[in-house]
Formats: structure tokens, C-alpha cells, sequence
């Protein structure tokens, strides 16, 4: 019988949460068995290796079942003893083990004056929420077991698919102000779908912006001809397409209320053809739509308020454009940039932002995108008996080839670094700018087993490097006229190599390793060799970029935990700028712990 839906969320949930603390506090430490056999109840602990993890303020120490040691991801936790001083040990049950993790970061803030008060209630209420609501998640989705994996589901399935979230962060389900009966139809996870709830705005008060010959008046219009429950007005009324949780927000505010009263704004209700969420939530799709969503809601998802501001309405536009001077981009067959064409918004007095601020994003797979995956869905830890989707597709290739999984995982991650990491990397030495590319933004085309193509999106996911100011003012001199796009070339690095390299490729190395499908070092030995490789084409940023990843003993992490324990919601932040911690580097060659005559080895029987 498998675990029930309770105790498999609070598994995973406790994986997040204490790599996420071991990681950004720098405390705990791996080591094998033996060396902890005066402890009482070690006997209880079926690991060769354990992690003994301190919890100074709290006088007492925890022993942790390693069951897998990732060089570059998440390690495997399983039991966990907790060793008072001078008591015996006792087994703690995850939640326990998360709210003494919690108690301990907040007793460590209250002894230093010198860092910002922490928000103790909140990180916890937060913990059990997003806790509670994966097991609902889960509860709903077993009876489906390996179709959640099914290597070439269609876009949207993928999209569902994802029911513990983000792999390195402590709630990765929270959804503050979404109710339960909302999960219903609004949680991705739970396959909902529902109609936009629509207003007409008259004319007068519309703010609009495309990209194409086509208005984003034009791009709403064509979408809802057709659609019998909207009442026909002159030409001077927009149909606007709002969020039905966004719409009810809006409805309780006193600036909406105005211009409802006044005549401005006209409340009509639910219409037309049906959505559904993708995995962020607030982007909605449909099959039969030429055009995805992405509204603000008033949602917290994970660290922030889900809401679009005025100046990324602008940016999305914008550097669609300077992206059109990139030849290499515009020729290329497997790298694409889903762009955000349009937007559309009201302005009403006093405000900046009024809340309808959308954006209107391109639908690439309104054909259904078979085989169209997230690398965040590629990697997720599958239901106890399952295997993740990554697993499938190397074995199926192993079987229809006829060779075995190492050499299969060796072709895969070489066409992905082809595919994924090379043009990343490529964009960014060429023009200067970084894409917030993680494993959420990140989709592959894997309909035929191999990486075939790349997709990236997310308008909010720009950085424009400095020191490519003048050349790419030369280009799109617009661009000076939106805030929140240029940063310095030392922070883009520390993101970029988050984005890119820790939440990324090291989610696919990780992966392939704790799967057993090959070792993770091998992988490390030829992402270096490949990031080499891509350094010699390089002339610009890139090249800086490749040797920092290469030779820096340390490396910019984003501290999820840190960022959700001060309660910092970085999209409001200046910069938007969470926490970040240090990390060991584990490209650095010191760092290397497989000879590189083996990786090649390895290479030779491919």
C-alpha cells in the first residue's frame, strides 16, 4: 500500500525544507555512519551516511539519514533523530523536524541586533499551509500515477503536473488568498478550468501597447467574437479579460467602484471559451486560444504578491524588439523566446498601477504542444513507485537503441547543453542580456526522447547588462525609458548563475544521479569540458560569465528560506532583490572529485 497523500507531502516537504536550511546556513555535516555510534538509537538509522545537523540555541543536535549525497541538487533525507544534551535520542516527525528548523533560525535573529527582525509566525504559517495543500494536491492526483510522468503529454499536462512544487524552496506550495474551493478551479495542480470574467472600459481610460501590425484591442476582439453572454456596444467599449480572482478583488476596490458608478467601466461576468492555469498560476491557457494571459492576482505564491507593474508592461515590449537585432536568434530552429506582443491596461487617477495591468503572451502550442515539458516537470521527484518523466525517457531511448542508460544519459545532457545552455550563454555574451532561466521558465520539446528544442519565457526574467548600455541604447533607444532593465554586470553574473547553472542544469545533473541513471560526476566532468568549449567562442560577457562559473570558489545561491523566514517579497523589492547566500562552487576544479580520465572513459563508449 503506498504512503498516504499526508505523509508523502510532508516527506517532501521536509526534502525542501532541510536542503534548504543546510544549504543557506551553511550548518550540517555528512559523514558516514560509524562516526556517530556513541549516540544512542544511531541503530535506529539505515543509512550508510548521516547528517549531523546542531541546533545550537535549541541545546540539542539532529542525526539525518542520508539515503543520497547529490554533489550539485538536493540530497535524500529520510529518518531524523533528535539528540538532546544529555537525553536520549528520539524520532521526530517532519513537521516537528520543520518548526524546530523555523524555532532555531528565529532564536539566532533575536541574538543579533544587527539583522532585521524575522516574521517567526508567518514563515510557519506559511510551512503548513503550502504542507496541507501539496497533500491535497496529492490526494487528488494519485489515481493518476505514471500519467503524471508520461514523457510526451501535452503542454498543458505538464503545466499540472507539478505537485511539490519547486525543488529547493521551504513552501513551495503556499498560495495565501487563494481559498480552498478556489483551488478547485484556479490550482493548476488540480486541472480546474474556468471562463475570464470580462468588463467593458471605455476607451478613454485604456492603455494599450503590440509589438505587430495587430492593437492588443484588435488581439481581444478577434479572441471574443463570437461569444453570445457579451452584450454588443459601439466602438468606444473595449471587452477587457480579466482573472476571475483578480475581478472579484477588483470589485471590492474603491477606485473600480468609481468608475463603475461614473460610467467608465461596465461589470459584465463570466463568458467564452474555458482556461486553465498554468504553473505559475496567473498565466492562463487555453487550446483553442491564439493567446495566452498573464494577469496580476492577489495571490502570494511562494515569496511575492503575483502582481504585473506598470514598467514591466512596457519591458516585455520592448526587448521583444532588441531581441529582433539578434540574426542568430531570429534564424534559429530550436531556440525560441516566447514573447509578450502586447499588454493592455486602465488608467484611473492617483495610481500607477489599477490593478487591470495584462499582459498578452504568445500560445506556441495551441496545437496542444505533445511532448512540450518544463525541465521543472522533467525533474521532480515522482509519487512513491513511480518514475520521474527524466527516468522514462532514458530508458525507453536505452531500450530502443539498444545500449545502456549511461550512454543514453551521456547523448541526452550533451544535446541539452546544445540546446539550452549554449544559446543562454551565446545571448548573453552577444547582447548582453541574461534570461531568469530556471527550470519553471525553461520548457524542452522531448516528443522524440532527445532535447529538440527550447523554449523560454517570462517577460519579467530580463536583465540588461551595463557595460552593453550604449550598444543596446544604439538599437531600441526606448529602452531608456523604462526602469528596472539595466543592472550591473556583477549582479547579472550572481543571477544568471543561479538561474542558469544551480536551478537549471544542476536540477537535470541532480536528477540523472539520484535516479541512478548515471553519476552525477561524470556529468560535472563534461559540463565543465562543454563550458570550456563555449568560453573559446565567446568575446563579450560570456566569456567573463564561463570563467567566474569555472574559477570562483564560491557562488551567489538564492536563499528561499532566508527570503521567506524576513518575509521579503522580492518582486516589491528595489532590484527585485531576495536574499542570497554563498555557496561552494562544485564546477570549481577543486571541487572535482572523478578524474577526467574517467569522464573520458565514459566518453569513448558513446
Amino acid at each position: 500500500m503506498l504512503p498516504s497523500a499526508k505523509r508523502i507531502a510532508e516527506n517532501a516537504s521536509l526534502q525542501a525544507f532541510l536542503n534548504s536550511f543546510t544549504r543557506e546556513t551553511g550548518l550540517g555535516k555528512i559523514v558516514p555512519i560509524h562516526e556517530i555510534e556513541e549516540a544512542v538509537g544511531f541503530r535506529r538509522l539505515q543509512s550508510q551516511k548521516v547528517m549531523k545537523l546542531g541546533l545550537a540555541r535549541q541545546a540539542c543536535q539532529l542525526l539525518i539519514e542520508v539515503h543520497y549525497e547529490s554533489l550539485v541538487g538536493r540530497h535524500t533525507f529520510g529518518t531524523v533523530l533528535k539528540e538532546s544534551y544529555g537525553r536520549a535520542s528520539q524520532e521526530e516527525e517532519p513537521l516537528a523536524v520543520m518548526i524546530l528548523l523555523i524555532q532555531e533560525l528565529h532564536l539566532q535573529t533575536k541574538a543579533n541586533p544587527q539583522i532585521q527582525d524575522s516574521t517567526f509566525e508567518e514563515c510557519l504559517v506559511r510551512m503548513i499551509e503550502s504542507c496541507q495543500t501539496m497533500g491535497v494536491y496529492i490526494e487528488e492526483r494519485m489515481n493518476e500515477k505514471e500519467a503524471l510522468y508520461e514523457p510526451k503529454q501535452s503542454f498543458i499536462d505538464s503545466e499540472q503536473s507539478l505537485l511539490y512544487g519547486h525543488w529547493l524552496h521551504p513552501t513551495p506550495k503556499s498560495r495565501q488568498g487563494m481559498t480552498h474551493w478556489q483551488q478547485q478551479s484556479f490550482a493548476p495542480e488540480l486541472k480546474g478550468d474556468f471562463q475570464l470574467y470580462y468588463f467593458y472600459v471605455h476607451h478613454t481610460i485604456l492603455e494599450q501597447e503590440s509589438l505587430g501590425k495587430m492593437s492588443a484591442w484588435e488581439m481581444v476582439s478577434q479572441e471574443v467574437e463570437g461569444i453570445t453572454e457579451l452584450p454588443e456596444l459601439d466602438e468606444k467599449w473595449l471587452t477587457y479579460p480579466m482573472h476571475p480572482l483578480q475581478a472579484e478583488y477588483l470589485l471590492c476596490q474603491p477606485h473600480v467602484k468609481e468608475a463603475i458608478h461614473v460610467g467608465l467601466i461596465k461589470d459584465i461576468g463570466p463568458a467564452g471559451k474555458r482556461f486553465t492555469a498554468t504553473s505559475s498560476i496567473r498565466t492562463v491557457y487555453s487550446e483553442s486560444s491564439k493567446w495566452m494571459y498573464k494577469f496580476s492576482i492577489p495571490v502570494k505564491v511562494t515569496n511575492s504578491l503575483r502582481n504585473n507593474k506598470r514598467h514591466e508592461l512596457r519591458a516585455g515590449i520592448l526587448v521583444a524588439k532588441l531581441l529582433t537585432h539578434s540574426p542568430w536568434l531570429q534564424q534559429s530552429k530550436t531556440f525560441t523566446m516566447i514573447t509578450d506582443p502586447a499588454y493592455l491596461t486602465v488608467r484611473l487617477p492617483g495610481l500607477k498601477e489599477s490593478g487591470f495591468e495584462t499582459i498578452i503572451r504568445e500560445n506556441p502550442f495551441s496545437d496542444g504542444g505533445q511532448g512540450i515539458s518544463s525541465i521543472a516537470a522533467l525533474v521532480q521527484d515522482p509519487l512513491p513507485g513511480c518514475s520521474s518523466k527524466l527516468k522514462s525517457i532514458i530508458v525507453e531511448q536505452a531500450e530502443q537503441e539498444k545500449t545502456t542508460v549511461a550512454n543514453i544519459s551521456i547523448r541526452w545532457f550533451n544535446t541539452y547543453i546544445t540546446i539550452a545552455l549554449q544559446p543562454l550563454i551565446r545571448l548573453y555574451d552577444e547582447l548582453g542580456v541574461a534570461l531568469e532561466a530556471h527550470q519553471q521558465n525553461s520548457l524542452l520539446d522531448v516528443s522524440e526522447g532527445y532535447p529538440s528544442a527550447y523554449y523560454y519565457r517570462d517577460n519579467q526574467g530580463y536583465y540588461l547588462a551595463d557595460s552593453y548600455k550604449a550598444l543596446l541604447l544604439n538599437k531600441e533607444p526606448d529602452l531608456l525609458e523604462t526602469n528596472g532593465l539595466f543592472y550591473e554586470d556583477s549582479l547579472i553574473e550572481n543571477r544568471f548563475s543561479y538561474y542558469l547553472l544551480m536551478n537549471q542544469v544542476f536540477s537535470i545533473i541532480h536528477r540523472f544521479g539520484v535516479d541512478g541513471l548515471i553519476d552525477e560526476s561524470i556529468l560535472m566532468s563534461i559540463l565543465r569540458s562543454e563550458l570550456e568549449r563555449i568560453k573559446q567562442t565567446c568575446i563579450g560577457a560570456g566569456r567573463s560569465f564561463i570563467g567566474g562559473l569555472l574559477e570562483k570558489e564560491k557562488l551567489a545561491f538564492k536563499a528561499n528560506l532566508l527570503t521567506r523566514f524576513h518575509d521579503v517579497d522580492e518582486l516589491a523589492e528595489d532590484l527585485e532583490q531576495a536574499v542570497y547566500v554563498k555557496i561552494k562552487n562544485p564546477l570549481h576544479k577543486e571541487e572535482e572529485k572523478v578524474e577526467v580520465a574517467y569522464a573520458k572513459a565514459v566518453y569513448s563508449t558513446n
